[in-house]
């Protein structure tokens, strides 16, 4: 009995389908690109309901005859490449006609195009993988492309697709790479009709990054030019002062096509050390030019990660690179490193300067940058070899490892002694500026000074907003509107999200395309606010909105994920110096807690250890 089976087209259609298009931003990646490699000067997406109910292309350039647009439905039929040799010179974005019929197999799809020489154009339509129809249209020089109901027939695919809004995001940011590296074409974004970006098209990149950053981030920004072995680097970086929570305005493209890459991601690292605080990611666009013999860009179905002849080379292009232009203020001007000297003998390139602080008044540690041995870094080349980043570690190292809960305020725990002994206990001091030390008659405990913050304002903003009255309500009122420049996609993610901001206390409103003015933040209330006083509130903004973009939560958990992301943020940090006084007062107030022993990401707030657990370790009793 024969267990091998030849599959019909439409099934194997929809397994092609599944290596090029995993979601919405799959299509409008594959159609752009298109448009793009058809020497499009002007791009207009369309989308509705994150793309699953629409996504539309348009473009203005050359088109295709009658014969090409049939052919380009059909499976291996390509005007990019015409042998294997073709694969590994590639100069294109895609392959155009690939991507088309692995589109036609899992949605419903028409495209109108037309040559310019020609009077007419051809709409060809198909329907859940089949060919409904062709026929001759009146049409403008340029392709249309037309999806509607995505993954409508593969419902296993659909099932995975994130909420619109997450969706939406995903093709916002999208666009913004594209718009940035191909400053040439005026690209118009649309969502639900209406329209949330346009750039230039005038061929200047920092013009496109004006258009869709605005001012205050364009300006931070300093040219790249460097060169190093024959590749090139071109492109931005924000100088050190400007920078974000996590890497997701860490833009790096190859031959003009964005990528992500272990090795450019800790050569930017490397590069802002000495200047930027841990955590915090400056912004870059990186333009990384290589002979298409040094770089493959196969080893991806979305071609989304390439692969060098040489990491060290690239490391000391985007490492050099970035110095050079960005701290070349400082007179620090670095050529192409020396590793001849070993990694132990190396000498830091900075020297790090913490000062104590208040709470309330945390200073940031600062660092200088010296010339003297700013060669010692290019020391770790000597070992790059070795060195192989994991790149899921650095996509996912913003996400903060905290088991997953039901972030739901109930009733009191039942058990409650560990609590009540602790809040009976004598203060003995701090350790490591972040653990405060109590003892009873037979106990120690070390309580996590931000994990018992977030806990109590977790509670404290987590009561019911319409069981307060005006003077309980934990909302600053700002004197003067904040307005924050957002990109489209956290535009997107803001407009979609409005009313459970303004819920909770964020009293934000739409001020232009892509600015809100923002009026009001929760606050603890005065009580706590001695314990821990706001930043900027614009900065408190942004950190929630970025924490929340991470992952989308449901509308329906959307109250808990503000009350949870806002309380994080606004509780007092590791290393930040408290006195006594205020430790006391913050035990106090988490013995008040429902839930003293969580925070609220599930974190215990505190520990107990036994005097007889000690005597067991000291070998005191046995």
């Amino acid at each position: 009995m024969s267990r091998i089976n030849v599959l019909d087209q439409k099934t194997a259609n929809a397994i092609k389908a599944g290596e090029v298009i995993e979601r919405p931003v799959s299509v409008v990646k594959e159609l752009v690109d298109n448009s793009i490699d058809a020497c499009a000067t002007s791009v207009k997406i369309e989308f509705d309901n994150g793309g699953i109910s629409l996504i539309r292309v348009s473009d203005n350039g050359f088109g295709m005859d009658r014969e090409d647009a049939e052919k380009c439905f059909l499976l291996n039929a390509t005007s990019k490449i015409k042998t294997i040799d073709d694969i590994y010179d590639l100069t294109t974005q895609g392959f155009r006609g690939e991507a088309l019929a692995s589109i036609a197999a899992c949605s419903d799809i028409t495209v109108v195009t037309k040559m310019e020489d020609m009077k007419t154009g051809t709409c060809i339509e198909y329907e859940d993988g089949r060919l409904k129809g062709i026929s001759e249209v009146a049409a403008d020089t340029g392709t249309v492309v037309t999806v509607k109901n995505l993954f409508a027939n593969i419902p296993a695919r659909y099932k995975f697709l994130k909420r619109d809004a997450t969706e939406s995001m995903y093709i916002c940011s999208l666009v913004e790479k594209l718009a940035i590296i191909n400053p040439q074409v005026a690209f118009k974004l649309i969502k639900d009709g209406k329209q949330i970006l346009s750039t230039p098209g005038n061929g200047n990149m920092k013009d496109a990054i004006y258009a869709i950053y605005g001012k205050e981030l364009t300006a931070s920004l300093v040219e790249i030019n460097y060169e190093l072995d024959g590749i090139k680097i071109k492109g931005f970086a924000a100088n050190p002062s400007y920078v974000r929570g996590n890497r997701g305005m860490q833009y790096v493209y190859v031959n003009d096509r964005p990528i992500k890459s272990a090795v450019a991601t800790a050569a930017i690292d490397e590069a802002y050390k000495a200047s930027v605080m841990k955590h915090k990611y400056p912004v870059c666009v990186l333009c990384i030019y290589i002979p298409a013999g040094g770089v493959d860009v196969n080893v991806h179905p979305q071609k989304a990660e390439v692969k060098f002849s040489d990491d060290s080379i690239i490391f000391r292009l985007v490492l050099h690179g970035i110095r050079n232009a960005v701290f070349a203020q400082e007179s620090v001007v670095l050529s192409a490193p020396s590793v001849e000297k070993p990694v132990a003998e190396a000498t830091p390139v900075a020297t790090a300067v913490s000062k104590p602080h208040t709470l309330g008044s945390r200073q940031p540690e600062r660092s200088t940058y010296t010339q003297a041995d700013a060669g010692a870094t290019d020391n770790l080349l000597r070992i790059l070899s070795e060195f192989k980043p994991d790149v899921s570690k650095i996509e996912n190292e913003d996400k903060p490892e905290e088991p997953e809960e039901e972030n739901i305020i109930e009733e009191p725990a039942t058990d409650r002694s560990d609590i009540d002994e602790l809040y009976a206990s004598e203060f003995v001091g701090f350790l490591f500026s972040t653990y405060i030390i109590m003892q009873s008659d037979h106990d120690v405990f070390l309580v996590d000074q931000h994990a018992a913050h977030e806990r109590v304002l977790y509670e404290r903003f987590g009561k019911k907003r319409e069981a307060m009255d005006e003077t309980q309500r934990s909302v600053q009122e700002l004197l003067i509107p904040q307005i924050i420049d957002l990109s489209t996609a956290d535009m997107s993610f803001v407009t979609d999200n409005i009313d459970r901001f303004k819920q909770f206390g964020f009293d934000v409103d739409i001020a232009g395309d892509r600015q809100v003015a923002l009026r009001a933040v929760p606050i603890a209330t005065k009580a706590e606010d001695r314990l821990k006083k706001m930043s900027k509130p614009e900065v408190f903004f942004t950190q929630v909105l970025e924490d929340l973009k991470r992952e989308t939560p449901a509308k329906s958990q959307m109250w808990i994920s503000l009350i949870q992301t806002t309380a994080c943020k606004a509780a007092i940090k590791a290393h930040d110096v408290i006195t006594k006084e205020e430790a006391l007062s913050l035990i106090s107030q988490l013995h008040e807690c429902n839930d003293p022993y969580h925070c609220a990401h599930g974190r215990p707030t505190f520990i107990k250890i036994p005097e007889t657990d000690m005597e067991k370790r000291f070998k005191r009793i046995v």
